[in-house]
C-alpha cells in the first residue's frame, strides 16, 4: 500500500457513520444519495482499499465531491474530507492517466501566463464574432454535453484582457507587496485586478506585479500532483526574485487557499521547503490585509441594499468571513443584510460546472432561492469562480440582483469615477 493509500485509511477509520455530515453536504441537498455525502463516499472509499470495488470503478464518487468541506462542519472527529477526495483522485489518475486534453491544460498553459492569456484574447473575439449564439442555434453546443451548456457561466471577455496599468509610484509607500493576479482576474476579469491595484495604492501600498503562473489548484483538483508540483516551483522560483515584501495578496479565494498550502505541499523537498514556507507565511487575502493594517475610511456614499456570499476556499478553509463583512459596512451608504446559508457552495467549486453542469444548477438553485429572499440589489463576494456562477445564477432565474466583487465595490468607494 503506498504512503497516500495508507493516509486515506487512517483517516476513513475515524468515520463513525453517525450521518451527521449529511446536514452540510450540497450534493446530498440536491440528490438525497446516501453515497453523495462524505460518509457514504467514505464508504467506498473503504471498499476500494478493502478489494471490495476497484478504484478506477470509483470515478463519479470521486468527481462529483465539490471538495467544499461543508461536512467538516458537522464532523466530530474532523475528518478533511477534501484531502481524502483529492488523495483518492491522485491514486486513480496514476492507475487511469489523465485525458488528453487536461494534460495539456496542465502542462501547455496554466504553466504560461501569455499562452493563457493569448487562449483568453481568442475566447473574447469568438464571443465578439457572435459564434456562440450561432452554435447555441444550430444545435451545436447540446453535442459539446456540459462543457456546451457551461458556456454560458463565461462573462464578457475584454479583447485585450490583460491588466491594464501598474502600481502608481508611490514617494514614501508604507508596504510592499506582490500581487497574486491569478489566472481568472488576469483574463477574465481584469477589472478585479485593476481595482485591486488601485485600492492598494489608497492605502499606499506599493504593488509588484510577477508573471506567477496558475496556483496548481485546477491540477490537483484533478489529481495530477506532478502538474501541481511543478506550478507550486514556478511560482515559489518567482517570488524568489522578490526583494522584500510585506505580504503577497490575492483577490481569489481559491488562489489564496492554495498560496497557503505550498509550505504542507513541499514541506518534505529539502531545496524548497524553507521557501514554501516563507511564501505561504505572507499570503494575504485583500480582505484580511487591509483588514489588518487600517481600513482608509474615507470613501463617497454609495446607495446599495447588500448582501455577502461566503466562497467556501475563504470562509470555510481560510477562515476570512469577518473581515469581508467588515468592509462592507464600513462604506457610506451600503446596507447589509446577511443571506441564509450564506457560507453554502454556490456549485462553482473551480470548473465543476464544467464536468457536472446539471448538479453544479441544482446546488446554485439553493444559493438563488436564499440570494432572492435578501431584497438586496447587490451580491458581493470575493472569488471570481463564485462572482461568474453567481451571475448565471441571476441570470437564469431572473432576478434584478447585480453581482460584484468586494474589491470592485471598494474602488467605486475610493474612486467614484470608475463606476461612471
Amino acid at each position: 500500500m503506498t504512503e497516500a493509500l495508507q493516509k486515506i485509511q487512517d483517516a476513513l477509520l475515524r468515520c463513525n457513520k453517525c450521518g451527521l455530515c449529511l446536514a452540510g453536504c450540497p450534493i446530498y441537498k440536491v440528490t438525497g444519495i446516501e453515497w453523495t455525502v462524505a460518509r457514504g463516499r467514505i464508504a467506498v472509499l473503504r471498499g476500494a482499499l478493502e478489494n471490495d470495488l476497484k478504484l478506477e470503478e470509483l470515478t463519479e464518487p470521486l468527481f462529483n465531491c465539490l471538495t467544499c468541506n461543508a461536512c467538516v462542519d458537522h464532523c466530530p472527529p474532523g475528518i478533511m474530507t477534501d484531502e481524502l477526495i483529492m488523495q483518492a483522485r491522485a491514486e486513480l489518475m496514476k492507475l487511469r492517466g489523465q485525458p488528453w486534453v487536461r494534460q495539456f491544460i496542465f502542462n501547455n498553459l496554466l504553466p504560461y501566463p501569455s499562452r493563457l492569456n493569448k487562449s483568453a484574447q481568442l475566447l473574447g473575439w469568438v464571443q465578439a464574432a457572435g459564434l456562440p449564439i450561432i452554435a447555441r442555434g444550430l444545435g451545436i453546443t447540446k453535442l459539446m454535453g456540459n462543457v456546451g451548456k457551461a458556456e454560458r457561466i463565461l462573462p464578457k471577455i475584454r479583447l485585450k484582457p490583460e491588466v491594464e496599468g501598474t502600481s502608481v509610484k508611490l514617494e514614501k509607500p508604507q508596504y510592499r507587496v506582490a500581487y497574486f493576479v491569478g489566472c481568472a482576474a488576469a483574463n477574465f476579469t481584469p477589472q478585479v485586478a485593476e481595482s485591486a491595484i488601485r485600492v492598494l495604492n489608497r492605502h499606499n501600498v506599493e504593488v509588484v506585479l510577477l508573471e506567477f503562473v496558475c496556483c496548481g489548484m485546477p491540477a490537483m483538483g484533478y489529481g495530477d500532483t506532478d502538474a501541481m508540483i511543478s506550478m507550486v516551483k514556478k511560482n515559489i522560483d518567482l517570488a524568489r526574485s522578490l526583494n522584500s515584501v510585506d505580504a503577497i495578496i490575492t483577490t481569489c479565494a481559491s488562489c489564496g487557499s492554495m498560496l497557503k498550502k505550498f509550505a504542507h505541499h513541499l514541506k518534505e523537498d529539502p531545496d524548497y521547503a524553507e521557501a514554501a514556507k516563507s511564501f505561504s507565511g505572507k499570503v494575504k487575502d485583500l480582505s484580511e490585509f487591509l483588514v489588518g493594517i487600517g481600513l482608509v475610511m474615507e470613501m463617497s456614499t454609495l446607495k446599495h441594499k447588500v448582501t455577502y456570499h461566503d466562497p467556501c476556499h475563504l470562509g470555510r478553509f481560510q477562515k476570512i468571513s469577518a473581515q469581508p463583512r467588515q468592509i462592507l459596512k464600513s462604506i457610506p451608504g451600503v446596507e447589509f443584510v446577511e443571506m441564509a446559508e450564506s457560507n453554502l457552495c454556490c456549485g462553482a467549486a473551480g470548473s465543476y460546472n464544467l464536468g457536472h453542469y446539471d448538479l453544479s444548477m441544482k446546488v446554485l438553485a439553493l444559493k438563488i432561492d436564499n440570494l432572492a429572499k435578501t431584497g438586496a440589489d447587490l451580491v458581493v463576494t470575493c472569488c471570481p469562480g463564485c462572482t461568474m456562477q453567481l451571475a448565471h445564477g441571476v441570470k437564469t432565474h431572473k432576478l434584478k440582483t447585480k453581482t460584484l466583487e468586494l474589491v470592485e465595490l471598494l474602488d467605486r468607494a475610493y474612486h467614484p469615477a470608475q463606476s461612471k
